[in-house]
């Protein structure tokens, strides 16, 4: 009987065991294996289609700001003296899309850095003027004066 009641209280003991500790290790697992299933198996699809800087000069403008500011950090020479500087390795234009630049005006200041603008002059739009300042915009009436 003495065996009998030794397997008893190991049984007990075993159930003792499992505790708080050991129930957060199974649900922490299962918590990692559900989520390792949603990203191998699951997650958004890319977008259909890529957007077109082309017809929209403002994206087109933080763009080039973003791609000035990555030169100047990770070639250490400054700002480029042209925009064409930036592609391929900062600006990800096609070939075909590089003529769009030109809607641009660049130009290096030594006190500011850099100013860069859209060019779009027609009446009643504001003017976006960046610089490593921050952002100014100008209407017309401003920049007459």
């Amino acid at each position: 009987m003495t065996g009998r009641v030794r397997s008893e209280e190991r049984k007990e003991k075993r159930k003792k065991e499992w505790g708080v500790f050991h129930l957060y290790l199974l649900i922490s697992a299962a918590l990692i294996i559900a989520m390792w299933g949603v990203l191998i198996r699951g997650g958004e699809p890319p977008p259909p289609k890529t957007i077109h800087v082309v017809e929209r000069p403002t994206v087109l403008l933080f763009l080039v700001d973003g791609a000035i500011r990555r030169y100047a950090h990770y070639e250490e020479r400054g700002y480029p003296e042209q925009l064409s500087d930036l592609h391929p390795k900062y600006v990800p234009l096609r070939k075909e899309e590089l003529s769009c630049l030109e809607v641009l005006s660049y130009s290096t200041d030594p006190a500011e850095g850099y100013r860069l603008a859209l060019i779009d002059r027609s009446t009643g739009n504001v003017t976006i003027v960046l610089s490593p300042q921050g952002i100014v915009c100008m209407s017309p009436s401003d920049e007459e004066s």
